[in-house]
């Protein structure tokens, strides 16, 4: 093994496969013990030792940032209908917490301005650009214009599976990292990745069973970080490590930090 350190980056900006041990990014937040794109989810996941967390941004109807995972209000919210299609001031008059339990009822949608404020600068967020074709620039352009308000160009990272959002980022804003998702459920060339030229993407970011040995160590070998879930390594920690794995996104937060924490031990002592 490397005597390359265990201590968590500040910066997605890492050599590819320079880990010992992934980065643990929390999807959605530590979504075990709150709702997800929560606040109360996100500073859970920093005080459960991860190193990082995911989180989705869309556009309302009158063109704000709003974090927000599903393209309907229905399933985490007391409203209903598409998130595009209601107002800024709507979606945060809705109540996202009662439907995870009723101690988080009143938690509202956050925004990507109130992420950054309530987490250390150096914690690494991965927000996702939720967008299909109507407002790629303008939700790259409003994404970016945050990101450089809270100086936050190292510690974070933009991914998309919209090849076109991520030229936007890139040309408002080439500091940023960029990570390109793609799913073997998505149609072409979406699924083969023919558009990722246009992002000139520094992560991949692999949905969920769709990582590969063999893809991966391809990307590797062109110096491309891999954001992977832990489900594609069956939840094994030292599959991960022994891969050199960059990063590892996961729902089940506490056990992939005890995991790593328990490699990270044996790794000292060896």
């Amino acid at each position: 093994m490397s005597s390359t350190p265990i201590d968590t980056p500040q910066s997605w900006d890492i050599e590819a496969g320079s880990l010992l041990l992934p980065l643990v990014i929390a999807h959605r937040g530590d979504v075990a013990t709150a709702p997800e794109n929560t606040l109360p989810a996100f500073t859970n996941a920093l005080s459960a030792g991860a190193d990082g967390l995911e989180l989705d941004v869309r556009l309302t109807s009158d063109r704000q940032l709003v974090v927000f995972h599903d393209h309907r209000l229905d399933r985490t919210s007391n409203g209903a209908g598409r998130v595009n299609a209601a107002t800024f001031a709507h979606v945060r008059s809705l109540d996202v917490g009662s439907w995870f339990d009723p101690a988080f009822k009143g938690q509202v949608a956050p925004t990507l301005d109130e992420v950054f404020e309530s987490l250390p600068n150096g914690f690494l967020i991965n927000v996702e650009m939720k967008v299909i074709i109507s407002g790629m620039k303008l939700i790259a352009h409003l994404v970016a214009e945050t990101i450089s308000r809270h100086q936050r160009w190292d510690s974070t990272l933009v991914a998309s599976f919209n090849p076109v959002a991520l030229y936007q980022l890139r040309k408002k804003e080439p500091r940023i990292s960029r990570g390109y998702i793609w799913s073997k459920r998505h149609p072409y060339p979406i699924r083969s990745r023919w558009l990722s030229p246009l992002a000139q993407a520094q992560w991949y970011d692999p949905a969920n069973d769709t990582c590969s040995p063999e893809l991966h160590r391809k990307f590797r070998s062109r110096g491309q970080r891999v954001l992977a879930w832990d489900t594609d390594f069956n939840c094994d920690m030292a599959a991960m490590a022994d891969a050199r794995l960059d990063g590892v996104v996961t729902d089940r937060l506490a056990e992939t930090v005890q995991q790593k924490r328990d490699v990270a031990s044996q790794l000292k002592v060896s």
